[in-house]
């Protein structure tokens, strides 16, 4: 007997094409990414492709990526999952500038990213440099460009960071989704696989009216980072030449729980 063709409703099938069809995040990496444009409505920001697992060690790199919200009247807003950045033997200060009246950088002399914000042509710095090992506290544009500068100086350099890049808009939300907080952002956004908290009170991913985010998360957990055999293609346009180039030299990072200055102590000892 000839086997018939299984019969599904008309209505699981367009279920199915919606699933297949569901736009999820892009994610990227800064050493990929490096003097472009990045937009688009979400992103995956790793400083390197084996984040989490390694530090990214690359001496005298000067890397800037310009980050353009998903539509005209949107802003960017960046937020740290996980943050390192310091040097392990940082670079001779320079000798201080006669009547110098600009702030001191708190950074100097290691590494560190430094944010800004108005089109690439016009950047003006947002905040204050940024390194150590604390988690910096979200950034927001004022517009539609936000950009994320990278600076190692000194000797063994320790970058690693994951951060989510989420376009959204304040006011009317028309067809964005409404955040409890008062954001709107693009529904690609709402219950993603990455479990990246877009709105930034956990409304689009929430199990409840209105994202109604259903079943267990197919992300892996916010402290594991990406699979990049997952990653998408990005929207890219050159915008800025790179200033530096970006090594491949890593060291095994940290377990939770590690104590950075003796175990800088034992590369030290190692490295001579």
């Amino acid at each position: 007997m000839e086997a018939c063709p299984l019969h599904l409703p008309q209505r699981l099938l367009l279920l199915g094409v919606a699933a297949l069809a569901a736009p999820v995040p892009h994610t990227g990496d800064l050493v990929d990414l490096c003097g472009q444009t990045w937009q688009g409505a979400g992103l995956l920001l790793r400083s390197h492709p084996t984040s989490r697992r390694f530090y990214f060690v690359a001496p005298h790199t000067d890397c800037r990526l310009w980050l353009r919200a998903a539509a005209p009247g949107d802003r960017i807003r960046f937020q740290f999952r996980f943050f390192l950045v310091y040097s392990l033997t940082p670079a001779s200060p320079p000798p201080p500038a006669p009547n110098a009246s600009s702030p001191a950088d708190p950074c100097a002399p290691g590494s560190y990213l430094q944010f800004y914000e108005g089109p690439p042509g016009a950047p003006r710095p947002l905040g204050a440099p940024l390194c150590g090992l604390t988690i910096p506290a979200p950034v927001v544009s004022s517009g539609d460009f936000l950009a994320l500068r990278l600076v190692t100086r000194g000797r063994q350099p320790r970058v690693d960071f994951v951060g989510e890049v989420t376009s959204f808009r304040l006011g009317s939300c028309g067809a964005y989704f409404p955040c409890r907080n008062g954001r709107c952002i693009p529904p690609s956004l709402v219950c993603d696989h990455w479990d990246m908290d877009n709105c930034g009170d956990g409304s689009d991913q929430a199990s409840w009216p209105p994202a109604n985010c259903r079943g267990p998360s197919l992300a892996p957990s916010k402290a594991a980072g990406t699979d990049a055999g997952t990653s998408q293609p990005l929207t890219l346009s050159l915008a800025l030449g790179s200033l530096g180039t970006l090594g491949t030299a890593a060291e095994r990072s940290p377990p939770a729980g590690w104590d950075h200055e003796r175990q800088d102590a034992a590369l030290e000892g190692t490295a001579s």
